[in-house]
């Protein structure tokens, strides 16, 4: 599960570099949804959602964990 975060996180940081170079003053405030094109939005908004769900998959491992603990 690591290896495909990690690739996960690669693609999404390599994808977000075309918006570092693209990035001008005249489209607004640096990272603001007006300054991006949409696949942008798209890359930050599943780049979210996949740090949100690894949270949630880190949570259930902990509970699972606490409960096989508490348990015994």
């Amino acid at each position: 599960m690591a290896i495909f975060d990690l690739f996960v996180f690669i693609f999404c940081g390599t994808f977000m570099m075309g918006y570092d170079d693209s990035y001008s003053e005249t489209q607004g405030d640096y990272f603001s949804f007006s300054s991006m094109k949409m696949e942008h939005k798209i890359v930050w908004g599943f780049y979210n959602f996949w740090i949100v769900l690894n949270a949630v998959f880190l949570l259930y491992i902990m509970y699972k964990i606490y409960r096989k603990l508490a348990l015994k």
